[in-house]
């Protein structure tokens, strides 16, 4: 059995956007004492790089880079309201991203069995030309063209589970066929945006799946649509490779979020992500760490999705007991609205 890698780094404490931020440094902090802990018959730990500007201008503008780039200068600076940078924080955005395309090298090369990038700032909702939502680059975003850059992938899967919409993720990709972007949510949440008919345009129509869910809902509800919507819309799909915006704020704890899931919900839903990379992406899958503001919940939460990516995925996970739930109505409305586009 190949090694998991893992992608963290000290430098990612360096991003500072001001005390009593919930993105703070300390999330990074936890996970590099996990990370300090994990067996290296198991893991292995890969050092993150810059990415370059050319990787991240595939995905954003020019202009945005320069900006991101001209907070370097100062010590604070509030990109809106609550995406605030300091001295470090473009620096610290460019081995975001780095980490993430070395772990998709490694794991395209084989070095590597899966893999986890444990990486900050967050990125999905940062938009071509616009940082927002903690996000200055689009991490998700970019990693996918890459890969299709690079690695001539053809069709990927990006699983969305952050508590907020990744409204970043899904405008990059709202036209093209080569990305199926699935997202589950808090609604109505912040961005806003992330409603059943949003389903993609033109050629993108109905690679956009969207999945609102009302807040309260736990390890039932979510893995509910992981059975009725995920893994039907994947397995119909045949991704060649699948990457997860793993944001833990959907955590029964998390101070953000409205939500009830536990470490064990996220290790089921990784799993049940795991299974179909077996099946379809001869088990390419990688997890970014995007949101998750209790940093006991990140922790153990974390610690369950890598204890699943290093488990055996030659059986299906046990699938869950269907009963009438509130969420019901909601599950059989995205189906209609998608039926058209299978």
């Amino acid at each position: 059995m190949g090694k998991t890698a893992v992608v963290v780094d000290p430098e990612y404490l360096k991003h500072f956007p001001g005390e009593d931020h919930p993105e703070r440094p300390d999330r990074i902090q936890v996970l590099l004492q996990l990370a300090g802990g994990l067996s290296r018959q198991k893991f292995q730990l890969l050092p993150p790089r810059a990415a370059s500007r050319t990787d991240i201008e595939h995905t954003h503008g020019a202009d945005h880079v320069r900006l991101v780039e001209s907070t370097s200068r100062v010590n604070r600076y509030a990109l809106d309201g609550d995406t605030i940078t300091c001295r470090d924080s473009f620096g610290v955005g460019l081995l975001a991203v780095g980490g993430f395309l070395n772990l998709l090298d490694s794991i395209a090369a084989k070095d590597s069995r899966n893999g986890f990038a444990l990486v900050r700032p967050p990125g999905h909702h940062a938009l071509r030309n616009r940082a927002m939502g903690f996000c200055l680059f689009n991490t998700m975003a970019v990693g996918a063209e890459y890969l299709k850059r690079i690695h001539g992938a053809k069709k990927i899967l990006i699983m969305d589970w952050d508590v907020h919409h990744g409204n970043g993720t899904q405008d990059a990709f709202y036209d093209d066929p080569s990305v199926l972007f699935i997202s589950t949510h808090q609604f109505p949440f912040y961005p806003g945006s992330g409603a059943v008919n949003e389903v993609g345009v033109n050629a993108g129509a109905g690679f956009t799946i969207n999945v609102p869910l009302p807040a309260g809902c736990g390890d039932a509800e979510y893995l509910q649509v992981f059975e009725q919507v995920v893994v039907p819309a994947a397995e119909k799909f045949a991704p060649e490779w699948i990457l997860v915006s793993a944001g833990f704020d959907p955590h029964r704890r998390d101070p953000l979020g409205g939500m009830g899931v536990t470490e064990a919900g996220f290790g089921a839903m990784a799993q049940k992500l795991l299974v179909l990379a077996e099946r379809f992406a001869d088990g390419r899958i990688a997890f970014l760490l995007e949101g998750g503001y209790d940093l006991a919940g990140l922790r153990d939460s974390v610690a369950a999705v890598l204890e699943a990516m290093q488990s055996r995925q030659d059986d299906q996970p046990q699938t869950l007991q269907m009963t009438q739930s509130r969420i019901e109505p909601l599950l059989h409305r995205i189906l209609q609205v998608h039926e058209k586009y299978q």
